[in-house]
Parts: structure tokens; sequence; C-alpha cells
């Protein structure tokens, strides 16, 4: 038996008696057609895209205007639950970023913008951007967007030469190591939009059985890779652009699901992703149908991903969908618009597109100021807004003095087939109460003894601790820290 201990710990005030959730955090699974949080509470996801780190800047646009901290405020001032956050497998490479402004005013908060950012990788940006969601309470789904910055209207299949498939799985996998015990990131939406290639002679499939092709074969290999490492993220898997003789909205069609289902090894994680837009980003025949639109839209999202949650198979998390103006294509913008919000209300999950306005097709919630918010579309969207869904913890690691803000300091941990020592600290003689929780906060282990300062150890073996997620809570007078230890 191999054990791992997680990166991430997570510090809980004096006055915590209890976990704030479970130990394992407000994670969600899916029953049937529905998202739970761990309290078994039904909820929906509600956000909005916030793009930026998948293309040529590797960081959100709007930094050079605005406080990215202050950005996440007014996003969860307006209402939506959750950030879909585009990222592209070079900002995984990157060295630091030079698009952010440090210097200017936010002009929400008239100070100085973006000040612990300075100098640092797009990675940290995410990190740091992920750790100010999870105090405001937003949920955050990481989206691969594409392999090269800005290459996401000519990648696509999940794969490129430069990032083959081993890569990009591989990539997945240090996200959800890096992210877990985090339950800000609540999910990772695989790869956006598969769909044909310009001369639509190759395609990205579903249930071909060609591994060069079938997008389903490879979700269920990287969904399954990322659930070994981080058991509690939502494995979210978008559709292709054609199966059979059915042709639609890249990334839209889920039509295979019905003959080749996506198995996950937790089936409770699963959630089916379709996009959805209007005639403003292409005018697509049932547009153009003028006797039957708009009356014939619900059948036709019925046949390419409705019937997955009218049947209760999976729920359903429409990843994309925007609108520029209502009155564009002589207002049939305008009514797609309303019957697709209509057609979602209560039901389904959802993240628009998008927050930047500087969005060609769709524009974006923020106006050209990156200030202002488009009022009518603000409007239109807050009858169908979901309630808050609540984060158990904060993470405040500093990687640069691998410490954490307690009084007990995790320091190292030894491992062989037969056990696991965790080795920490404390900074005074006094009592240190340590207790171990599996992943339903069973208590399986707890030790109350006087302890010198200095380091000691905690020795767990294969008796104790079989395959799973444990959480070790170390209690003294004035502190409290809580380990994240995942054993395979």
């Amino acid at each position: 038996m191999k054990y791992y201990v997680c990166l991430f710990f997570y510090i809980f005030s004096l006055c915590t008696s209890v976990f704030s959730n479970s130990p394992s955090g407000n994670y969600l699974y899916r029953k049937g057609n529905k998202l739970y949080d761990n309290s078994g509470k039904e909820v929906r996801l509600t956000g909005v895209n916030w793009f930026g780190f998948e293309t040529s800047l590797l960081v959100f646009h709007g930094l050079w205007s605005r406080d990215y901290k202050s950005m996440l405020k007014q996003i969860k001032e307006v209402g939506f639950n959750c950030v879909r956050i585009p990222w592209c497998n070079k900002m995984l490479e990157s060295g630091s970023t030079e698009s952010i402004n440090t210097s200017g005013k936010d002009p929400f908060t008239n100070q100085q913008m973006n000040q612990d950012l300075a100098g640092l990788k797009p990675i940290e940006v995410l990190d740091k951007t992920i750790e100010e969601c999870g105090k405001l309470d937003l949920k955050v789904i990481l989206d691969n967007h594409s392999r090269e910055p800005d290459a996401y209207m000519t990648e696509y299949l999940w794969y490129i030469g430069k990032y083959p498939h081993k890569k990009w799985i591989e990539d997945w996998v240090f996200l959800a190591k890096r992210y877990r015990g985090n339950d800000a990131v609540i999910g990772m939406d695989l790869n956006n939009e598969p769909h044909n290639n310009n001369n639509n002679i190759e395609f990205a499939a579903w249930g071909s059985g060609d591994p060069k092709y079938d997008w389903k074969m490879a979700a269920e290999e990287c969904g399954n890779a990322i659930l070994k490492v981080n058991p509690n993220v939502l494995i979210i898997i978008e559709g292709v652009q054609r199966y059979k003789q059915y042709n639609y909205w890249w990334g839209g069609n889920l039509i295979g699901v019905r003959d080749h289902p996506v198995k996950l090894i937790d089936d409770s994680k699963l959630v089916y992703s379709p996009h959805e837009y209007g005639p403003e980003v292409h005018l697509q025949p049932w547009y153009q149908d003028t006797a039957d639109f708009p009356a014939n839209m619900k059948g036709i999202w019925d046949r390419y991903f409705g019937y997955i949650y009218d049947e209760n198979i999976a729920p359903l998390l429409i990843g994309e969908f925007g609108i520029a103006h209502m009155d564009s294509f002589n207002g049939k913008a305008g009514i797609w618009f309303d019957h697709f919000l209509k057609y979602m209300a209560g039901r389904y999950s959802w993240t628009f597109w998008c927050w930047n306005p500087n969005s060609g097709d769709t524009g974006g919630i923020l106006n050209s100021d990156w200030k202002t918010l488009t009022k009518w579309k603000i409007d239109k969207l807050k009858p169908y807004l979901a309630p808050m869904i609540k984060n158990s913890s904060v993470n405040i690691f500093d990687k640069s003095k691998k410490r954490y803000q307690s009084g007990v300091t995790i320091k190292s941990y030894l491992k062989n087939s037969y056990e696991t020592l965790v080795q920490y600290s404390i900074p005074n003689s006094g009592t240190v109460d340590i207790t171990l929780y599996n992943a339903k906060g069973k208590v399986l282990y707890n030790e109350n003894k006087y302890k010198n300062s200095g380091s000691h150890y905690v020795k767990l073996d294969k008796s104790t601790v079989n395959s799973g997620i444990y959480f070790i809570k170390f209690k003294t007078a004035n502190s409290m820290l809580i380990h994240n230890l995942i054993t395979y």
C-alpha cells in the first residue's frame, strides 16, 4: 500500500468545534438528474465564464483595468454562484505574466490593483483566484479550452502534436492534485467543444471505438484518471458536433449518450455539458425555418441533449450560452434567448458566456469600460439564478515557506508499504489533540497527549488506513489544522 499526502491543508478558527460541513468539504454529487451538496440539499450551478487564461495573455482579461478580487466580488454581487474559467495547456508552462496592472487603482475599491499578483506565473494567478473564490463562496469550474493559446477555433480534438493525448491527461491530473481538498474547485470540464475539422473529414466521434477520434472514450479515461487522485470533483463532459447523421453546435450534440453512456469509476460525479447559441454565433437552419421558429426549438433541444435530463440519466450543465443584442436577426436572437432561459428554468445548471465585454460575437455582462454592467442581461438572467453554495474552508498555504498559518506545522511525511509517518511540529509545550477521520467524518483514531515543543510523528498503518480519503485534525490550545490525506 502506498500513501500520498495532499498538497493542501485547511485551517479553521478556534471557535470552530466541528467541521463546517464535513471533513471532505462542501463538494457536489449527482443522483439521477440533479446535483446535491454534501448535506443532501439539491443545488444548481448558475454562473458566468471569465476568460483569458486560454489566450495569448495566459491570464484573465481585464486585469489591466480592474483588481481581480474586485471582479470576483462583483460577480458574486450580481448573484452568480459559480465561475467557469477557460485555460490552455500552455499556461501551465509559462513564466510570469506582464499583462496585469499592479500600479493603477481599482474603480470600486480605490486601492492599487492586483498587488499580490505581481510577478506570478499564470498558474499562481489561478491559485490566488481560487483562494479568493473560496472566501466568497464562489464555486469554480476549470475548462480546458485549448492546448495552445488562442487556438480554440482551430483545435477540433482534445490533443495536438505538442500536447498528445497522454500529456492532456497528465496536465489534468496535475491540476486535480493541485486543487485536491479545495472545495471551491467543484468541477473539471475536460475539453471545450470537440468538433469536426474544417474539411469535415476528421471529427470528434462518440462511441466509435477508435481511440484517435472517440471523444467519449477519451473523456472516460481522463475523467477516471482525475477521480483517482481527486475523487471529489464533478467530471463535466461536453458533446461533439456530429453523431450519425445529426449535426449540431460544436460540443452540443449529446445524442450518442443514449447508445454509449459515459462510465466513470464514480458515477455520482458525472455531468454532461452541451453548449447552445443563437443566430448571432451562426445562422443555423432551425433559425431560418420561418414557419416553425421558435416552436421548433424545444424538439431540437430535447433531441440533442434535453432527453438526458428528462429521462433522469444525468444532470446537464449548459457550459456556454450567450447573446449580444436582443434585436439581432430581426429579433430572432432575443426570441431564442428568452425561450432557452424558460426551457432551462429551475432544471439545468449553466454558466453564461461571458463576463468579458470583449467576446466578439456575444459581448459580455460587463460593458467595454470593464466596470459597468449590461443591465438588460442581468435583468434577463436574475430570475433564473440559484442560491449560493457555501465553501467550507479557505486555503492559506504559503508555498515559499512550506508552512501554514497555524500553531501546528506539517513538516514532512515518510511512507513505505506498511505505514505512513506524518511529522508535525508545535511551537510550545502543551497538549495537542490528534484525530483521524474518514471521508464521512467517522473518527478512526484519537490521541490527546501532552507534547513537548518540537517535532512529533503520527503513525498510521494499513490495519487502520485502507485506500481512500482521510483527514487528520491537530488541535492545540490556540490553533487548529486539518491535514488532507489521500491513500492508495
